[in-house]
């Protein structure tokens, strides 16, 4: 619906899927999501008049399409598109980005996250998830707290 809104407005969005609807839609360690993180990638401006659009067609609240985990990205992620659309192209990351930003972020949601794409990715030990934050999150985010929260994610 918001590429069918981007299209009638004469334009084109590109948005990277975060959070807890990569989550549900790749790991399925959930049944739903609040609302669905995003960063806007291309035309953010126009993405959100037609976010804005479909919450007022289908009654949602205007944040359910939301670029607030942008925040979160620390470093341009590895990304592949996953789903083209007349007027919008949704991308992912990564799931090893994921998990670096679940680990660095560190809330209790994220800690469940954490653990569900650790044993998606088969990762056998702590050395292995902070070799994964090493490659994508910068030193100053490295921090003693997140380097306990990769150990307790496997204790």
């Amino acid at each position: 619906m918001v590429g069918e809104e981007l299209e009638a407005m004469g334009t084109h969005g590109k948005i990277l899927l975060l959070g807890g609807a990569v989550m549900l839609l790749f790991i399925g360690n959930r049944d739903t999501t609040r609302d669905i993180d995003a960063s806007f990638e291309d035309g953010a401006q126009d993405i959100r008049e037609a976010i804005v659009q479909v919450a007022v067609n289908e009654g949602l609240s205007d944040d359910w399409l939301n670029d607030g985990a942008k925040g979160f990205l620390y470093s341009e992620p590895p990304v592949t598109l996953w789903r083209s659309y007349q007027g919008l192209e949704v991308y992912i990351p990564s799931l090893e980005y994921l998990l670096a930003m679940k680990v660095v972020a560190g809330r209790r949601r994220d800690i469940g996250d954490a653990k569900a794409l650790i044993e998606h990715l088969g990762l056998q030990s702590p050395r292995k998830v902070l070799d994964i934050l090493e490659e994508y999150i910068p030193d100053q985010y490295l921090t003693a707290k997140t380097k306990y929260i990769v150990m307790d994610l496997f204790s």
